[in-house]
């Protein structure tokens, strides 16, 4: 019980301190320059494949890297991999800020038809 007028005294000496506001952490957006819309690091001086769609490709990406994407859904997308388009999805924050980014590029024709599905495939190419 000693503790008591103790605490209401440095309450009522410095009242701001119990209500001041929290630092705020953006937990929905990941780090580095994805959230400031650039590039990641390793592209900014050399283009190509970004890190985390390469990883989609295997231990080794080709040269000539197609990649179809839905421009309804950035947690998924269609690779092309020995000549077939194979779907890899539910990719973390960081490969959906990548493919966001690949949107924006221009599309090229793809050489291996798309599957046939009800989608408008934005197909890109990474070289």
């Amino acid at each position: 019980m000693r503790y008591g007028p103790l605490i209401l005294a440095l309450f009522l000496i410095s009242p701001g301190s119990a209500f001041a506001d929290k630092p705020s952490t953006n937990a929905g957006t990941p780090p580095g320059l994805a959230k400031k819309g650039g590039v990641p690091p390793g592209l900014a001086k050399k283009g190509g494949l970004p890190p985390g769609l390469a990883k989609k490709f295997g231990t080794a990406p080709p040269a000539r890297a197609y990649i179809a994407l839905d421009p309804a859904h950035d947690d998924r997308a269609w690779f092309l991999i020995d000549g077939r388009w194979i779907l890899k999805q539910k990719f973390d924050s960081s490969v959906r800020v990548e493919v966001r980014n690949a949107m924006t590029f221009e599309p090229v024709p793809p050489p291996v038809p798309l599957p046939s599905l009800n989608i408008a495939f934005r197909v890109v190419l990474f070289e």
